[in-house]
């Protein structure tokens, strides 16, 4: 199973050398966890990179006891808590599976020492991380310069099945309105 993970990824992101496949195999986990689990928890130090194989997870923050949604990740995703990730202090987001889920985790140190050994898997990094980068911008984007209605249609093409996955109060949450408002625009459809 694990050969066939790494060739969807690579497809994906990046080609990677027979050497760099290998070695990078010696330090992945393939972890199935049911729906639920926490990867993250806040306010705890995490230095892990999660990628879905199958299932899905979101990232979130709590304030006042609410969980304000800002990011999922689906099959073949990455996800990971950035401020634990990259700035190595305590994560500000949790984590949590919306589905049972097979997953891979990667420890940040051993993706760096491969970085540092290995240019492909260097670029395969950083095409990671730009993809990261780059969802999170247009959802940015989206929340200020969009309607509910927009928002709730961008969500809509970019994740078509997300409704099959997540609960409605998470998409509501991740969109930046109320669960009443997005079953009224839902009732619209």
């Amino acid at each position: 199973m694990l050969n066939e993970i790494i060739k969807k990824i690579t497809e994906e992101y990046s080609v990677l050398s027979n050497e760099t496949i290998d070695k990078w195999k010696e330090n992945i986990k393939v972890l199935e966890f049911k729906k639920g689990t926490q990867l993250v928890k806040e306010e705890k130090f995490t230095n892990k990179l999660y990628f879905i194989y199958k299932g899905s997870a979101k990232a979130y923050h709590l304030k006042d006891g609410k969980i304000i949604t800002d990011w999922f990740a689906f099959n073949n995703e990455f996800i990971c808590a950035i401020t634990g990730y990259f700035l190595k202090e305590p994560s500000e987001h949790c984590i949590e599976l919306t589905e049972n889920s097979i997953i891979l985790e990667f420890e940040r140190e051993k993706l760096t020492e491969l970085s540092n050994k290995f240019h492909d898997f260097e670029r395969f990094s950083r095409k990671i991380i730009t993809k990261i980068m780059l969802q999170l911008q247009k959802r940015v984007v989206y929340l200020q310069f969009s309607t509910a209605n927009e928002r709730y249609h961008f969500l809509l093409k970019e994740y078509p099945k997300i409704e099959l996955h997540i609960p409605l109060g998470d998409i509501a949450s991740y969109i930046g309105i109320t669960q009443e408002t997005l079953s009224r625009i839902r009732a619209k459809k």
